[in-house]
């Protein structure tokens, strides 16, 4: 299961190096859009703890591609959520 995670995870790092804002944290400018993904990864991580203590996970199908799909929805909402322009 952890590689249907971190791969995806992966690509974008990939493509998206050069995007813009970057954050300053202690010193280091990370990009903006690595924070909403791992903001993105927690909230998956939450929810995903919710439908296993609820019994919805058999009822996923595909799980990867929901996985995904909820993955990538929670990190655009986090980016919109804070760094769309205004």
């Amino acid at each position: 299961m952890s590689r249907w995670i971190a791969l995806p995870v992966l690509i974008v790092s990939l493509i998206l190096t050069g995007c813009d804002p970057q954050l300053n944290l202690a010193g280091a400018y990370i990009p903006a859009w690595l924070v909403c993904a791992l903001g993105g990864l927690l909230l998956f991580w939450l929810i995903h703890l919710i439908l296993m203590r609820t019994g919805m996970v058999p009822f996923l199908i595909p799980i990867p591609l929901v996985y995904i799909a909820l993955i990538i929805a929670l990190t655009c909402m986090l980016w919109l959520l804070f760094f769309a322009a205004r």
